[in-house]
């Protein structure tokens, strides 16, 4: 039986927004303690729900945070507790949003005999609507995936040697038996990624290898809403090659129910990618090389990004050695074919010094940008920005934090025309949690330029109005609809958003 549990908000909600200056980031959890991984999903008023795992108490709880469009934390300073567990490290766990704007997050729970896992879905008020095991415990279990199923969940789990699917309705209902998907040759099938498809559908990414130390390959299956596996066999990713030992490559939708798969290699050590259709059927192009390789030049690291019906893949250059790196990008057509030449183009030449790395990318109003740590010596990050048009020009380039620190883990979401990212930074001496919105012409900050702007669209209309409404009010929490501070949305309010009708 599932219980409904609520979450008193007691503390009152500190005012924050997302800063305009690179050596202010939002501190979005910075409470005692490490906090890592972090996990973005879009919200539907424009804004973000945050979760990462958060040893404050000791052992790495589930927590989650819930920001505005402007930044402004919606709930407690620092977010609240999702799941209680006694974790000594970290693995893997995954984040959406449901078609009633609830935030659902799949993880593994240790229990009494073993671990599970749990999914958790929450409202926009900070309420836990509901908790179901999908895996009780007792044997090992993974690195679980979440994606959206109509008005449902699908989620996805390593169990042992094989991975394990469940769709779960808008209150938490299981409603298949578990779905096994096994290797087909009686090697491990461990699930990497899962992406929403059509008619309730959702495709999942696999490494599979016969051996511990023999060859990974990716694999690919689609799953309907009903837990049927829909292709016969399942579809090679890839077609030669192997991924890197503990490598689980992440897959985009190609925005007609398929899937576009970045990964690399290591023999040779370069960077590919390919399309696999909602029918399963792979690109004209094949198995795709991002960049033609030359000299000593390697490449790893890709990320991909999807800009109308092409793609766009970002990767890091490297020297055999490994001791000088760059950034390239290379971009895509619909059927594979190579837009920037076979070497693509360099957007950082190769040297010893700075290095880079964390890489993640997004599209914005403007172009496709990528966020990357820049590091003249270990543990002294910044992060920096570019954006790139459909001809592969930079357009800006930006500086998103400056403060030097180790910086990883980051996510990022395109939103409102701009790019929201967060990420896990040591600057106080221990993990936490910030983040950073970029908009769509390389400049810090909300989406707008005025307070009123409630989505980040940049410009104020009837969207922005009807979100005033909705709050109208007593505002028990600081709350973006607030526009002049006096604790409740009134008139005051819609006169203020009047005033400032039209572009932001």
């Amino acid at each position: 039986m599932k219980h409904i549990f609520t979450i008193a908000i007691t503390c009152s909600v500190a005012s924050a927004q997302w800063p305009d200056t690179p050596d202010t980031n939002l501190g979005i959890c910075t409470a005692s303690g490490e906090q890592a991984i972090t996990k973005l999903a879009a919200a539907e008023d424009g804004g973000c729900y945050v979760s990462w795992f958060d040893n404050r108490g000791g052992g790495y709880d589930v927590y989650m945070q819930r920001l505005d469009p402007s930044g402004n934390p919606q709930w407690e300073t620092d977010g609240i507790m999702i799941a209680d567990r006694n974790y000594s490290s970290t693995m893997d766990f995954d984040l959406t949003v449901d078609t009633s704007g609830n935030a659902v997050v799949v993880y593994r729970q240790n229990m009494l005999s073993g671990d599970g896992i749990v999914v958790s879905a929450v409202d926009s008020t900070g309420t836990i609507l509901w908790n179901t095991t999908v895996e009780g415990a007792g044997s090992f279990v993974a690195s679980p995936v979440i994606a959206n199923s109509g008005d449902g969940v699908i989620v996805g789990w390593i169990y042992d040697n094989v991975s394990n699917f469940q769709r779960l309705d808008i209150a938490g209902n299981m409603l298949w038996n578990n779905v096994s998907v096994d290797d087909p040759l009686g090697g491990t099938l461990n699930v990497a990624d899962i992406q929403p498809s059509i008619d309730g559908s959702v495709i999942a990414s696999f490494v599979q290898y016969t051996t511990y130390w023999g060859n990974k390959q990716l694999k690919a299956e689609r799953i309907t809403s009903d837990g049927v596996l829909l292709w016969e066999q399942q579809v090679a990713v890839m077609l030669d090659n192997s991924l890197q030992f503990g490598a689980y490559p992440d897959f985009i939708s190609d925005g007609t129910g398929g899937g576009f798969f970045t990964w690399y290699g290591v023999g040779p050590l370069q960077c590919y990618a390919t399309r696999i259709s909602s029918n399963g059927v792979m690109w004209f192009g094949g198995q795709v090389q991002v960049a033609s390789s030359f000299g000593s030049t390697e490449r790893v690291n890709p990320v991909g990004v999807r800009d109308g019906s092409e793609f766009v893949v970002f990767f890091r250059s490297q020297d055999n050695s490994q001791s000088e790196d760059g950034i390239g990008v290379q971009r895509l057509s619909t059927n594979g074919g190579v837009l920037w030449g076979n070497a693509g183009i360099s957007l950082k030449p190769t040297s010893s010094s700075p290095q880079y790395g964390n890489f993640a990318a997004a599209k914005t109003d403007g172009g496709v940008v990528l966020v990357y740590a820049e590091s003249p010596s270990f543990g002294n990050d910044v992060m920096n920005a570019l954006s790139v048009d459909a001809a592969g020009t930079v357009e800006w380039t930006a500086s998103v934090s400056s403060t030097p620190s180790s910086k990883s883990r980051t996510d990022a979401l395109g939103v409102g025309g701009g790019i929201v990212l967060v990420w896990q930074d040591d600057r106080s001496g221990s993990n936490d949690i910030y983040g950073q919105r970029i908009n769509g012409d390389g400049s810090l900050g909300s989406g707008g330029s005025c307070s009123e702007d409630l989505n980040g669209d940049g410009l104020v209309g009837v969207s922005d109005l009807l979100q005033v409404i909705d709050a109208w009010g007593a505002c028990g929490m600081v709350c973006a609809e607030d526009l002049d501070n006096d604790g409740a949305v009134g008139v005051s309010d819609l006169l203020m958003m009047i005033d400032a009708w039209g572009d932001c």
